[in-house]
């Protein structure tokens, strides 16, 4: 994909240029993340990257986001970006259900102090080889509902806050963690099946 085919001529090739480079080095990533949001559809996933990618450019060129910003920084804002527009969609198609959540696909809970952000023990498959994962992983996180595995995204993989995650998403905090803590252990349990069948643990 090229964004900056949607740049206006009289621009500064040198931030068009910086831009490019930035894209480049972040658009692996970018894409893995809107993958894992639209359940593999390839032309959605490329167009929510291509979105963000747009949606960035613009705000550098009216200086809402610095180009010298680290690179953990930059790729945050655009995993974010990524996950915004796709909050924004989800919203637009369907109005969010406090009660749905994964019973079809797993029970349980979370019980004790509550948290605040995830614990990478929490985490499923932080313990393994994560090339190893990465296909089961896709597939686990597939299978769990569009709104469980945005939840997952936010919590696991962007490393957002519960508090922040349940503010963007409009829920309650309690909510967050049942829906995290149900789906962590539906992806738990078929990761570790993965992992005990390829022998990476016992």
């Amino acid at each position: 994909m090229n964004v900056m085919e949607t740049a206006h001529p009289a621009e500064s090739s040198q931030l068009r240029a910086r831009f490019a480079t930035l894209a480049s080095r972040c658009e692996a990533d970018l894409l893995r993340t809107a993958r894992r949001l639209c359940r593999g559809d390839e032309d959605r996933a490329q167009d929510f990257v291509q979105d963000a990618l747009i949606r960035a450019y613009v705000a550098c060129r009216e200086g809402r986001f610095d180009l010298n910003a680290s690179y953990a920084e930059t790729r945050g804002y655009l995993l974010r970006t990524i996950t915004n527009l796709f909050i924004n969609e989800y919203r637009r198609r369907i109005k969010w259900d406090a009660g749905t959540d994964v019973d079809t696909l797993t029970s349980g809970g979370q019980s004790g102090p509550v948290q605040t952000h995830a614990k990478s023990a929490d985490v499923p498959g932080s313990g393994l080889n994560d090339a190893c994962l990465d296909e089961p992983l896709e597939n686990a996180l597939a299978a769990l509902s569009e709104a469980s595995r945005l939840v997952v995204i936010m919590v696991d993989i962007e490393e957002r806050s519960y508090e922040e995650t349940a503010q963007i998403l409009q829920v309650p905090i309690g909510t967050i963690r049942s829906r995290l803590a149900r789906s962590r252990q539906y992806l738990r349990e078929l990761l570790h099946s993965y992992a005990v069948e390829r022998r990476l643990t016992s």
